[in-house]
């Protein structure tokens, strides 16, 4: 019995022995697995958590020879030749220097030295080449439509000979579109670039997309080729952006609140009292580039009549669209323009103001008559319209109001909302009525990109197609020699697009961006735009 008890004593003995090494043992990782986040590796990580909205989610490529859209993405992983400044001046980027001769059909380009891709390739006139001659077959070879030939002087300057003056051809570069990729990476990638794979020279690298859900990007850390107008040439400061596709805009704004993004970009109106009285947040307000209107389908029964399109447009008051959704931010829209560009300045006369009374008596000449209902009816068809939005708030809440002030005038107003993702190819099929949408540009050229006939449905969601316009847009687009013709041709041709009453122009929004205070930056923004070339500047507390 002794020796049996000592042999199960020291059994017992060792069972205990072994547990308490495994739960030794388990510590010893705990410390050691803590020890790393807590390193610098991860706790050091600066990174910051940027929203998109509903007009920059929904990407679907970041291959800038075949997109038709862009969004903020495009500004950090990919550079421009040149950057526009908030005073409107163009500055050099990837360009050392240009030289336009007198003519204006030759421009020399020569590029900065040492830059590279991610890939570790080279920028060189090689690859400029390259690039243009793409850029010229794809979604935007409009902006390179003057462009006749290509020479290489040397492996850091190319010559770029026109077949015509171009007054509009360096701004067009400032264009996140003209973003340059690596020609090796596409031409390696072949389909698979510009979701699996995407290489520029920008400040940050892809990582990885999650469609709907984030875009994760990292620091370049050979970047050290910024444009003048950064304090920091580079590398960033920032180790790491997210990018979060937030549709709705009251999640946007509850993720800000609670930590989540520390970037609130074009701030939700709705929630911007709210924002102003947040101790943790500062709100940057920035011109905008950004217009509201509802588009008209010129193809549809009622719509293809001027007349009942013009009514319409007056029945419509922009004041009132101010006020109640964008809180008196920004200002009533009157044209096809925003307001900072000269040929927005077209002749009283084809402004675009609320005149209900004006509208009213337009439909009763057209032998229009108000039922027991109040809609208006002619030949037993009742003015009854679908109006179509995305299903942010901005444009269901706008899709409101305009419903109701169309019910002034007797015309029945049917709001169908669509997914951000699915509207585009919804537009292709024509069966819309009237759309609430918007456009950030901050060029005349935009009227090329929505009313070019060549493009019914998407971008031209008014179906429009009329040979006078077509004309005046080719007038404004080529055959413009200087910056002063340029703007005189835009304007005649904007002058006879509102003349025809295409859109009922809305608002010209301010953009207000609710930052976190953990967030430095330069003050005041430098640049055009607040995420592209200022992130540089930036950096997380």
């Amino acid at each position: 019995m002794g020796c049996y008890f000592r042999s199960f004593s020291n059994h017992k003995r060792r069972i205990i022995m072994r547990k308490r090494f495994k739960t030794i043992r388990f510590f010893c990782f705990l410390i050691l697995t803590l020890g790393m986040i807590c390193s610098p590796l991860y706790a050091g990580e600066k990174v910051l958590k940027i929203s998109m909205d509903a007009v920059d989610a929904g990407q679907s490529s970041f291959n800038p020879f075949t997109t038709s859209t862009t969004n903020n993405v495009y500004y950090v992983v990919y550079d421009r030749l040149v950057e526009m400044g908030a005073d409107g001046i163009i500055y050099p980027h990837l360009l050392s220097s240009w030289d336009v001769s007198e003519d204006g059909l030759t421009i020399t380009f020569t590029l900065k030295e040492g830059v590279k891709f991610h890939d570790g390739s080279d920028l060189n006139a090689d690859v400029l080449k390259w690039f243009l001659e793409n850029l010229g077959k794809g979604q935007s070879k409009y902006m390179v439509a003057a462009v006749e030939s290509i020479d290489i002087k040397d492996n850091l300057t190319v010559i770029l000979n026109l077949s015509r003056p171009d007054p509009n051809i360096l701004y067009n570069f400032t264009s996140s579109f003209t973003g340059i990729p690596s020609k090796q990476a596409v031409e390696k990638y072949k389909d698979e670039y510009g979701r699996k794979y995407v290489v520029g020279t920008g400040p940050f690298e892809f990582v990885s997309w999650k469609t709907g859900d984030e875009i994760v990007l990292k620091k370049n850390p050979e970047y050290q080729w910024g444009c003048p107008l950064s304090d920091n040439q580079g590398p960033a400061k920032i180790d790491k952006l997210i990018f979060k596709e937030i549709l709705e805009d009251s999640t946007r704004f509850l993720e800000f609140k609670t930590g989540g993004i520390d970037i609130l970009e074009k701030a939700p109106t709705l929630f911007l009292a709210k924002l102003k009285k947040d101790p943790k947040a500062k709100i940057i307000t920035m011109a905008s580039n950004t217009n509201f209107h509802m588009v008209m389908n010129t193809k549809r029964e009622f719509l293809s009549d001027v007349n009942i399109r013009k009514a319409i447009a007056l029945a419509v008051n922009q004041e009132n669209i101010l006020k109640a959704v964008f809180q008196g931010s920004g200002a009533p829209a009157y044209t096809y323009l925003i307001d900072r560009l000269p040929a927005r300045n077209v002749d009283k006369k084809y402004e675009i103001h609320f005149d209900l009374k004006t509208a009213q008596e337009i439909l009763a000449k057209e032998g229009w008559t108000a039922g027991d209902d109040g809609i208006l009816a002619k030949e037993g068809k009742k003015l009854s319209l679908a109006l179509w939005c995305k299903s942010d708030s901005d444009e269901r809440k706008i899709a409101e109001i305009i419903q109701d002030q169309l019910s002034k005038l007797g015309v029945e107003i049917r709001i169908e909302q669509f997914d951000p993702s699915s509207i585009k190819a919804e537009f292709k099929k024509g069966n819309h009525d009237l759309v609430v949408r918007s456009y950030g540009w901050d060029n005349a050229d935009i009227l090329e990109w929505f009313f070019n006939s060549t493009r019914p449905g998407y971008p031209t969601v008014s179906m429009w197609h009329d040979n006078e316009s077509d004309y005046l847009m080719q007038k404004a687009m080529t055959r413009s020699k200087t910056s002063e013709e340029r703007i005189e041709n835009f304007k005649e041709y904007h002058e006879y697009l509102l003349s025809q009453y295409l859109w009922a122009p809305l608002i010209n929004t301010a953009n207000n961006h609710a930052i976190s205070k953990r967030v430095t930056m330069s003050s005041p923004p430098r640049f055009k735009i607040l995420i592209g070339p200022p992130i540089l500047d930036m950096t997380v507390k």
